[in-house]
This record gives structure tokens, C-alpha cells and sequence, in this order.
């Protein structure tokens, strides 16, 4: 006879099936608090099997001088990897941030005391692609 599953470990556990056995995470994989600073395409070990790469940033924002009908968005693209498993996810500032299903009740917020870098001018010649570094917490629930 199988010994039936309990409650609090059935939701976890159905959510790992979800995301392949192989690379869903643990308790022991909860991510310790901490404040990163990343440049684009920089890859950094948040735990044992937890890694997170941020992939770059989507500037919609009107530009500084320039009258706009919608006021564009910035946003923060990232690829979180867990084992062998890969799961994309934006940070938005404004927005809530981002709670890995498989990292049971750790979040991934933008850093609110720093300030989105400045948005172009209108009219001003590219002088090449704008660097976009991103700050972020990770806080364990």
C-alpha cells in the first residue's frame, strides 16, 4: 500500500513535476537574502544549484525631451536556472517582483533605492548601445 502525500507537500510536489524532476529545487535550496549588482549578459551563483543570468533590458521609455502618447516601460529581462531547468522572467519597476515557484517563498524584487538609468534624448545621435546595469534583492520568506 502507498503511503498517501501530505497536503502541504502536494502543491510542491505537483509543481516540481511541472518543472522536471531533475532540476525542481528543495527546501535546502531556499536563496539566502542578499542585494545583487549585474551588467548585461553577467551570470551569478545565487545557491548550490541556483544560478541566474541577466539577459538585458527593453527600453520603451519616451524619450527625455519628447511629447509621447504612452509613456514607454522599462524592463529587466533574466533567465533563472535551477539544476537543469531554465525558466525566463521580467522585473518591471513599479511592479511586484518575482517568486520562483520551485524556491519555495524566496522573491526577486529591483532594488527600489536605485534609480533606472536615464532615458535618451530625442534627436541625439546613438552613440552606441546605452549600458543598463540592474540592482536587485532577494528576500527568503
Amino acid at each position: 500500500m502507498r503511503p498517501l502525500l501530505r497536503a502541504t507537500t502536494l502543491p510542491f510536489t505537483l509543481g516540481c513535476a511541472a518543472l522536471l524532476a531533475s532540476g525542481c529545487a528543495t527546501t535546502h535550496d531556499r536563496l539566502p537574502e542578499a542585494r545583487y549588482t549585474m551588467t548585461e549578459h553577467q551570470t551569478l551563483p545565487l545557491a548550490e544549484r541556483v544560478r541566474i543570468t541577466y539577459e538585458g533590458a527593453d527600453d520603451s521609455r519616451c524619450p527625455e525631451n519628447a511629447r509621447c502618447i504612452w509613456p514607454g516601460r522599462l524592463s529587466y529581462r533574466f533567465t533563472l536556472r535551477i539544476g537543469s531547468v531554465a525558466q525566463a522572467f521580467y522585473l518591471v519597476p513599479g511592479q511586484p517582483g518575482y517568486m520562483p515557484p520551485a524556491l519555495r517563498g524566496s522573491r526577486i524584487e529591483l532594488d527600489h533605492l536605485t534609480p533606472p538609468p536615464p532615458r535618451r534624448l530625442a534627436g541625439a545621435p546613438a552613440s552606441g548601445p546605452m549600458a543598463y546595469p540592474v540592482t536587485f534583492n532577494v528576500y527568503a520568506q
